[in-house]
């Protein structure tokens, strides 16, 4: 599943603390909802995917902040966002919680999500939350199911405080890097970010196991322009439903990057997102 050149991206994992005080909103539960505004312009809203927090996508934020006022923000459970009772997440609450961000946003922003993100804005954006338009990168539904008594397993290893070996299962299982790439993980910097989050892990496992299948009921629903962007040395597994996906919205338009794989480049995304936003 894996390929040489994913393995080689980790230049695009980044961790900054920007310095920017914190806001936050209620979710529809109570939840409080932080993040980060900055800049000046039309509202852009940044939701990350599996082991992501806002930190990781401060290149992405500062670029865009040029030209847009950004929120980019914590889903529950990471960061500084709260999550008072894990035993009732589902996607319908991270639903509830970008649109959330959207009322604080001004009421409606563009939105750019990045892997599982991208799931939970596909079914916010079909839903009719306010989007003037949506940016993915490589939602990932086209992934195997995950075996009898993983998410059993990495419950455990959470109970047990082994985060590290969490992420490391997430990483193989769900994501299909390598050992080699993985030892990489942990040998990066933001590993300890990773582990931060790791028992949200579960989450994105069961967002992305419950849609091995692009949701063609809830395409035709999304009526925003939408762009899929997709990594050229991504497994085929990833790339055909970013495609599908594409397809299947009325708006839709998919775009490769070259010479990139799972893990999106903030610095050649950021100028791409900007002319997607301001050209619709």
């Amino acid at each position: 599943m894996e390929t040489p050149e994913t393995a080689a991206n980790l230049d695009n994992v980044g961790f900054g603390l920007r310095g920017i005080e914190l806001e936050r909103v209620p979710s529809a539960d109570g939840t409080p909802i932080a993040f980060e505004r900055s800049g000046s312009g039309p509202s852009v809203v940044i939701l990350g995917g599996g082991l992501n927090e806002k930190a990781m996508f401060a290149r992405l934020a500062e670029a865009l902040s040029e030209r847009f006022t950004v929120f980019n923000y914590d889903r529950r459970g990471r960061g500084g966002s709260g999550d008072a009772q894990p035993e009732r997440w589902s996607v319908e609450r991270e639903v509830e919680d970008l649109a959330a961000v959207l009322e604080a946003a001004g009421g409606s922003a563009s939105v750019f999500a990045n892997c599982t993100g991208g799931m939970i804005a596909v079914r916010g954006a079909a839903a009719g939350l306010p989007m003037a338009n949506l940016a993915m990168y490589e939602p990932p539904y086209g992934g195997p199911r995950v075996p009898e008594g993983y998410h059993d397993e990495l419950r455990r290893l959470i109970a047990a405080d082994r985060r590290g070996d969490a992420v490391a299962l997430f990483l193989k299982v769900d994501i299909g890097f390598g050992e080699e790439s993985i030892e990489r993980f942990r040998e990066h910097p933001v590993w300890p970010s990773f582990e931060a989050v790791a028992p949200t892990v579960i989450y994105d496992s069961v967002i992305s196991d419950d849609s091995t299948e692009v949701p063609l009921d809830l395409l035709p629903k999304i009526a925003v322009p939408t762009l899929v962007i997709g990594g050229d040395d991504s497994p085929e597994w990833m790339l055909a439903p970013c495609r599908a996906l594409a397809a299947g919205i009325p708006r839709g338009r998919f775009v490769s990057m070259p010479s990139e794989g799972h893990l999106f480049n903030q610095k050649l995304g950021a100028p791409l997102l900007a002319e997607f936003f301001t050209s619709v």
